[in-house]
């Protein structure tokens, strides 16, 4: 189903009400604030404040006439200098992050004690999933993509990308299935980078056992995503000891795959 603009607006960062006050002003092209909201369905406190926030923005304008204040739009590629400057934002915080992030780590103490992370709902779960990028050895995964496929398809392949630019190998064993040989092949066919990292080997599917979603297996730590359509969570288990069971019993079952 096509996104509508304002959808395809929050994508790309603006908030809710933000994205209908700027089409609003954008079809008006100018007006007062109590006009403004109309269109957008807002009251007009509500509006006044995301107006305001536009013009800080660099995305509209403001201008008193008599007693009143009229906003207008400014051309739609002030929104994408907005973005791009959000952007280089964005990279400078992160090389800065880099020049102390050893300094946090330092402080960073892990008890000994198992420590459990849990999320809920796609976001939350993909911010867990994503963990996986700060892995010092090798990931263990077991894998089935039936109903998970279809819901982290983009963040899976990111998620591959990245971990190949980082060089973090990866064993996956992964239940076989017409979407995840699909899925595999989108993926990794064609893709020397990718496979260069990443082993993949199959198990038959088995009747017996209701399976949806990923475990990740690396250094002290496991992430389980859960994704049938009654759970869509996921949760983060930091503890060396359980981390080495189950990659005791992953190198079993990957002697044992084809």
């Amino acid at each position: 189903m096509e996104l509508s603009l304002n959808e395809r607006l929050e994508k790309l960062g603006l908030l809710p009400n933000e994205a209908k006050v700027y089409v609003a002003l954008l079809e008006l092209g100018k007006g007062a604030v109590t006009d403004i909201s109309k269109a957008a369905k807002l009251n007009r406190t509500t509006g006044y404040d995301i107006l305001e926030r536009l013009c800080l923005r660099g995305v509209a304008n403001r201008a008193l006439t008599g007693k009143t204040k009229i906003y207008t739009a400014e051309p739609p590629y002030h929104l994408r200098q907005y973005l791009e400057n959000k952007r280089q934002q964005a990279e400078f915080r992160l090389r800065e992050l880099g020049s102390v992030f050893p300094d946090l780590q330092a402080l960073f103490k892990s008890d000994l004690k198992p420590m459990v992370k849990f999320g809920q709902g796609k976001e939350e779960m993909i911010n867990l999933y994503l963990h996986v990028l700060t892995a010092k050895s090798e990931v263990y995964s077991i894998l089935n993509l039936k109903n998970y496929a279809e819901m982290f398809d983009e963040v899976g392949a990111r998620q591959s990308r990245e971990r190949t630019k980082l060089k973090i190998k990866e064993k996956v064993l992964a239940i076989k299935s017409d979407i995840a040989l699909a899925w595999y092949n989108k993926t990794y066919k064609g893709n020397k980078n990718l496979r260069a990292v990443t082993e993949y080997r199959w198990l038959e599917p088995d009747a017996r056992f209701s399976t949806a979603g990923e475990i990740n297996i690396f250094d002290d730590k496991v992430i389980v995503m859960l994704s049938k359509p009654t759970e869509n969570v996921a949760f983060e288990i930091q503890s060396q000891t359980f981390a080495d069971f189950l990659k005791i019993t992953f190198e079993l079952a990957w002697q044992n795959a084809k």
